[in-house]
């Protein structure tokens, strides 16, 4: 079971974390039940902000500023926007995990969820543009202008 709560106040908080103990964290590890429990902050603006620099100016730097040579004909070709953000998030997205209970056996199992930037918090969207910008730098040369992200 996972449950997930998007709160933006003390008092939402604490109804919450309240309701969570109560109704799931004691009655489970009251039975040797053990689980996970995780905050992660969330800024709208923040998260536009991220997702602005990586579809924007970071995505425009790769696409315009890294040549590649085709092995068969000589000539230099560019990847388009669409495939440089498919390699970048295969490269540099965290790999996400979710456990849910087999309805069939009743298990615990653990799926991986498809990659993707749009789950990622705000320190790992932070994280995953610098590795982003540092594989731009070092492995391609890419000089990125400063546009305030």
């Amino acid at each position: 079971m996972k449950l997930e709560c998007v709160v933006a106040s003390p008092v939402e908080a604490h109804s919450v974390v309240n309701n969570l103990f109560q109704h799931h964290i004691k009655p489970h590890t009251r039975t040797g039940a053990q689980g996970v429990i995780t905050w992660q902050t969330m800024s709208a603006y923040l998260h536009e902000k991220h997702r602005a620099a990586f579809h924007g100016p970071i995505l425009k730097a790769f696409s315009e500023q890294v040549w590649f040579i085709d092995g068969e004909t000589g000539r230099r070709f560019r990847w388009s926007k669409a495939a440089w953000k498919q390699w970048l998030k295969e490269e540099f997205c965290p790999q996400k995990f979710e456990e849910y209970t087999d309805r069939t056996t009743g298990e615990v199992k653990t799926r991986v969820l498809p990659l993707s930037t749009e789950s990622l918090s705000d320190d790992e969207y932070q994280e995953f543009l610098m590795a982003v910008q540092a594989c731009g730098m070092l492995d391609f040369n890419i000089e990125f202008e400063e546009e305030g992200y």
